[in-house]
């Protein structure tokens, strides 16, 4: 479902003031990073770090925990990373929820739906 001149399958919401808690691919708890979500869609997110650290590369995969505004469900996945944009103060991280549950992703998909109109 395309609008205006979104090109992308799953159309994309821009958020203000949500984290995400990054994890490597096994969940360890010991040291997530909390970056800013800059948009999210049922099939992805694209969210912002400022730790320039290298840990990021393409196909790397990830483990996000992050909360949908207004109604605090808490979505855990795995994801893949797809694309970097990097600036000189923040890299931009794309990256492509894997195994994500069908309860997890019609709460996404009625967010996004619900935002748009």
């Amino acid at each position: 479902m395309a609008l205006g001149n979104e090109r992308r399958q799953y159309p994309r919401v821009s958020l203000t003031h949500v984290t995400v808690e990054v994890y490597d691919s096994a969940g360890q708890p010991d040291k997530p990073e909390f970056c800013f979500i800059i948009n999210v869609s049922e099939n992805g997110m694209l969210f912002k770090t400022e730790s320039h650290t290298g840990d990021y590369a393409e196909n790397k995969r990830v483990r996000l925990t992050f909360t949908l505004p207004d109604n605090n469900i808490i979505i855990r996945t795995d994801a893949v990373i797809i694309h970097i944009r990097e600036t000189e103060l923040s890299e931009y991280v794309g990256a492509q929820f894997k195994n994500l549950g069908s309860t997890e992703q019609r709460f996404l998909r009625d967010f996004v739906q619900k935002s748009l109109q």
